[in-house]
């Protein structure tokens, strides 16, 4: 019999998706997360579901982009567009407000002084007061298709007539463009920076508003028309019209290469080596969505279904599946929503709340990084693995891996019943499980927490080949 090592975790980081080589990650991070909650710092655990906000609207229709807006009085809004339709969601019913625009098209909303101003490409710029819809006023651009509020003033761009062009109204009056001198009125500033391209989009993050081409961005500074400047920020634009969140006073915007956070005019790419080849095989980022909760981001690619969330604090990653939204917005309370991106029936979800997917229950999974047991160049034959979670994770699955490449006839439960907040199973015995490197996959169902594992392999030989499998 050959030399007994053992491998294994110290403090789980909670999940990762990780673009480096198995070998390469410590034995606390996984090679692969799945439906893990990147926020926790102790052990992994499975994420929150989502619940269906309100009631269905129709049938086989996106949602075109959904904002939240909470009056003065209190009362609280859920505008959404879908088939052309302006909706007010709330629980019950759900009331057309308003149509127009062009079909398919992401509309955009900011609220000031008691009104809800939006914008879709297509229809002139509108506002809501909670009772009545009416033109935003007269000297607004004809068109619009971005709108964000910032130092009290709503800014507005995206006029097919005026592509660089960027508006903004009077202080604290979202009906009033026209440019006229007082230090805190409304005027208009051509935008050339871009090199000849359109303004994509705009996000503030409270201290200074980001102005996003394809290609490049550029940040408004100052607080009133007299000390405003306009400073370039990075040559990284935006790729998606709905790829952009706030929170707080910091701002998310995707790019082609990267996910950037914003803080002020300082910027941060948060898909460091370890996510960002994953983000950059994403075929389609015109299909990127941006929400964020808190200290969670979802970066949503609703063209493949799946969502890659982030502890932003942390700038660690986990992947969620069957993800399908097209728009995601937050409340005042933190309550995170999203729109189906056409679906069989047209939906808005609450996310990041209870234990199931409506009535799904959620598989999680984490893998572990390939194996070598400190003798890289040698075979082994493994003797058996432990897995150690909360008392609530219930029957965990292993499945096995060899030299990168899954066995996948050989599976084994461990059954970490709830008897008490600590417990642990496992297996001896698996040399069918024989290679150079050795991995293994621990799956569960439902609530619970991965505490940490273990995994013990016989040396077989200091060279030679592995002993033939029966």
């Amino acid at each position: 019999m050959g030399k007994i090592l053992r491998e294994g975790s110290e403090n789980l980081t909670g999940g990762e998706v990780n673009s480096l080589p198995g070998h390469l990650i410590g034995l606390g991070e996984a090679k692969l997360a799945e439906n893990t909650d990147p926020r926790s710092l102790v052990g992994v655990v499975t994420r929150n579901g989502r619940a269906v906000y309100g009631s269905n609207y129709a049938s086989d229709f996106a949602i075109d982009g959904l904002k939240c807006w909470t009056r003065n009085a209190g009362t609280a809004f859920l505008i959404a567009r879908s088939s052309g339709s302006f909706l007010s969601w709330t629980p019950a019913p759900i009331a057309s407000i308003a149509s127009g625009g062009t079909a398919g098209s992401i509309f955009q909303g900011a609220a000031l002084n008691n009104y809800f101003c939006f914008v879709v490409d297509g229809m002139t710029p509108s506002k809501y007061d909670g009772l009545a819809v009416t033109n935003l006023g007269a000297a607004a651009p004809a068109e619009a298709k971005f709108a964000v509020e910032h130092i009290s003033k709503i800014f507005l761009a995206g006029n097919d007539a005026a592509p660089q062009t960027l508006y903004w109204s009077k202080t604290d009056d979202p009906t009033e463009f026209s440019t006229i001198v007082a230090p805190n009125d409304a005027g208009s500033a051509d935008m050339y920076y871009g090199g000849g391209d359109k303004i994509g989009g705009l996000i503030s993050n409270g201290r200074n508003l980001l102005i996003l081409f394809r290609n490049s961005t550029y940040i408004l500074a100052g607080d009133a028309p007299s000390n405003m400047r306009i400073d370039k920020l990075c040559n990284y634009g935006l790729v998606s019209p709905t790829g952009t969140a706030k929170a707080g006073e910091v701002a998310f915007f995707a790019s082609d290469d990267a996910i950037y956070m914003v803080a002020g005019n300082r910027i941060s790419d948060l898909t460091t080596l370890k996510f960002k080849s994953v983000y950059q095989a994403i075929s389609d980022k015109s299909k990127i969505t941006l929400g964020v909760t808190k200290d969670l981001l979802m970066v949503v690619d609703w063209g493949a279904d799946k969502a890659y969330t982030c502890a932003y604090k942390y700038n660690r990653w986990s992947e969620w599946t069957g993800q399908i939204w097209k728009c995601i917005d937050t409340d005042l309370n933190q309550t995170i929503y999203a729109g189906v991106d056409g679906a069989s029936t047209t939906q808005i979800w609450n996310l990041d709340t209870g234990s199931l997917d409506g009535a799904s229950t959620i598989t999680a999974k984490w893998k572990t990084p390939d194996l070598d047991f400190g003798w890289s160049d040698c075979p082994k034959n493994l003797q058996g693995v432990r897995v150690h979670g909360n008392g609530s994770l219930g029957t965990v699955t292993i499945s096995y891996f060899k030299d990168g490449a899954s066995i996948g006839s050989t599976t084994q439960t461990a059954s970490l019943a709830s008897d008490g907040s600590h417990t642990l199973d496992g297996f001896h015995g698996q040399s069918k499980v024989r290679g150079r490197f050795l991995g293994f996959q621990f799956s569960w169902v439902g609530p619970g927490t991965l505490l940490g594992w273990a995994a013990y392999s016989e040396i077989t030989a200091d060279q030679g080949s592995i002993p033939p499998e029966y």
